[in-house]
């Protein structure tokens, strides 16, 4: 009879969807009061409260920073939304260290403990990976974008797999097969493609360029090859191709893959190669990889 009663309390799928939909208004509401009293030109706007509140939040983070490396934990990530860390100590008992925290927050502030996860990657201040069992939760636009180009994305998925221990393999091997696949026009178009929605309808936008408008968007130059016209919103792929004299932007060299000719209208796989020794240079360095590719970037150019 007692546990019947106790169900009976627990709220519904509903309640719960309109009690965390009440607490994201609130919290949208809350954070847009220091935005208005740190603008100079609104009526109430305060610049010394809104460095107060910036000031106490920063020592609060760093008290709590302090308060749970002391009780064993190392920082992985802090910022205004939460701190990650790690601790094989308090792993399974997280409560521990929301005790601990307790002693140094004022009242009305509460600690939660948001998950647990068996690894994380920090690529940079609020860009990192985490691992939850076999799958990969990904933060920041940094590590996912749908603009880029398909093989950069597989390579970026199968480096973040191999550091958090989903996928054994470097990706390393991947870009040496890429690297020969793209010099010798061997890699299918779609995966060195790009994929923008269009902000303005082709009719349009010509109207735009007429009028002397800049910057030139390669996916709209490359929509106004297509037939029938795609419209605003639409998605479109793209691919660059070689440079002829006197081109020096992508837009000029845009080309929709519909298009796509390899004898006549081919990929510059000159273009590509840059690409790939870019995503070396930015991701190498976890891996193991050569921090110059200028000689081997020479030898297949």
């Amino acid at each position: 009879r007692a546990s019947l009663d106790l169900v009976g309390l627990l709220p519904t799928a509903e309640e719960r969807a309109e009690a965390q939909a009440r607490q994201t208004n609130f919290k949208i509401l809350i954070n847009s009061f220091y935005g208005y009293l740190g603008f100079a030109g609104a009526r109430f706007g305060d610049g010394d409260l809104a460095a107060e509140v910036t000031r106490l939040g920063r020592e609060l983070l760093q008290a709590l920073i302090e308060t749970l490396t002391e009780a064993g934990a190392t920082i992985l990530e802090a910022d205004t939304d939460g701190i990650y860390l790690s601790s094989a100590e308090h792993f399974e008992r997280p409560e521990s260290l929301l005790a601990h925290a307790a002693k140094v927050l004022p009242a009305g502030i509460e600690l939660e403990h948001d998950g647990s996860y068996g690894a994380m990657w920090c690529y940079k201040a609020k860009n990192y990976a985490l691992r939850e069992g076999d799958n990969i939760i990904l933060r920041g636009s940094a590590l996912r974008s749908r603009g880029i180009e398909p093989f950069l994305q597989e390579l970026t998925d199968a480096l973040i797999g191999h550091l958090l221990g989903v996928g054994e393999e470097s990706p390393l091997p991947k870009v040496e097969k890429l690297r020969t696949a793209i010099a010798t026009g061997k890699l299918p178009v779609t995966r060195l493609a790009k994929t923008e929605a269009l902000a303005m309808n082709p009719d349009a936008y010509s109207r735009w360029v007429e009028g002397g408008g800049k910057p030139r968007r390669a996916a709209a130059e490359a929509a106004r090859l297509l037939t029938p016209a795609p419209r605003m919103g639409d998605r479109v792929s793209y691919y660059i191709l070689p440079r002829q004299k006197g081109q020096t932007s992508d837009w000029q060299r845009a080309r929709p893959v519909e298009l796509f000719d390899v004898r006549e209208a081919p990929y510059d796989p000159k273009y590509y190669l840059r690409k790939l020794d870019d995503w070396l240079e930015r991701y190498g360095e976890f891996v193991g990889a050569p921090k110059d590719t200028g000689e081997v970037q020479g030898e297949l150019l």
